[in-house]
């Protein structure tokens, strides 16, 4: 049996801590790092027609997003035989829906 090279051990060790450096970031700051996650996705789907149906307009701030209404299967089921039907239009998102 070979043992592991220290130039494997270190990485490995390095890669570890980077990686625990990441957890303790994303949880320590796990409001923080879910806001930008919900503006970076607001951004990012600031054009789709669900958002500006509610008149959102690519507004970024959480406290506006809560204003959207919770919503079921049912209140999406026009949208989603759109898209179901080749509808390549930005209704749900900006990025092409080619499957649910």
């Amino acid at each position: 049996m070979s043992e592991a090279s220290p130039t494997l051990d270190y990485n490995l060790t390095e890669r570890n801590k980077i990686s625990l450096e990441f957890i303790e970031d994303v949880t320590s700051n796990a409001d923080e790092v879910q806001q930008q996650n919900l503006s970076n996705t607001l951004t990012q789907n600031a054009d789709v027609e669900y958002l500006r149906r509610y008149g959102f307009h690519g507004q970024t701030r959480r406290e506006t997003f809560k204003k959207l209404p919770v919503i079921t299967y049912e209140d999406l089921q026009p949208d989603i035989n759109c898209i179901g039907n080749d509808d390549k239009s930005l209704i749900l998102s900006s990025h092409p829906i080619s499957e649910f």
